[in-house]
């Protein structure tokens, strides 16, 4: 792989799909189960995704995207494997960068890189915490999102609501065993291997 000029992590997250008027669980949930709740932090994110018309990408469990907005603002590429997600980070450009455009190539080939274009635009209405253990190491950050999408190949625009948790770095996944009932309980439903681009795209 040619990422050297990228930033690499592991995701391990669940997603919630929940209504219009829940509320995430609140600090004294948390406090019952020996965690703590941080303070929340807001964000409007803007993202960009891209593939070929026939989506080559997608069907290979990977998407690339162009963020502006939140604290990891830049060029993504995410590819889904059993565990959780890899992702490859680069700063915000105009162009794809070169470690970006090799990954790419390697999957779908260089024409296929010339094929490819904005296929979907999603505005992100982003409430963030994070949870932490007594001894004060952060476990699990939750996101509450409130997300418009316009499909760019068909026109549909959607718009929906959805939590998501996700394991830090370090921290043991079994943490989203634990906070799933408080999630659970506060009207969230579990919704399995379908990604923010997955549901614009109507992918499954």
């Amino acid at each position: 792989m040619s990422h050297s000029d990228a930033t690499e992590s592991f995701e391990i997250e669940r997603k919630y799909e929940v209504g219009s008027t829940e509320e995430l669980p609140s600090a004294a949930a948390f406090e019952a189960l020996g965690m703590v709740l941080g303070a929340q932090e807001r964000y409007e994110l803007e993202a960009g995704y891209f593939d070929t018309p026939e989506l080559s990408l997608g069907r290979l469990r990977v998407a690339v995207r162009r963020r502006r907005g939140g604290k990891d603002e830049g060029w993504h590429l995410k590819e889904k494997g059993d565990g959780g997600a890899r992702e490859l980070l680069w700063p915000y450009s105009e162009q794809p960068p070169a470690g970006l455009r090799a990954e790419i190539a390697e999957r779908i080939g260089a024409q296929g890189f010339e094929r490819l274009r904005r296929i979907a635009l999603l505005h992100t209405e982003r409430t963030v915490a994070r949870v932490g253990g007594d001894s004060g190491a952060e476990l699990v950050e939750l996101a509450d999102d409130r997300v418009r999408a316009t499909n760019e190949l068909s026109g549909r625009r959607q718009s929906w609501r959805e939590w998501e948790a996700e394991v830090m770095p370090g921290a043991d996944p079994a943490i989203l065993d634990r906070i799933e009932p408080l999630l659970a309980a506060a009207g969230a439903a579990r919704v399995r291997g379908t990604s923010k681009i997955q549901r614009t795209m109507a992918v499954r």
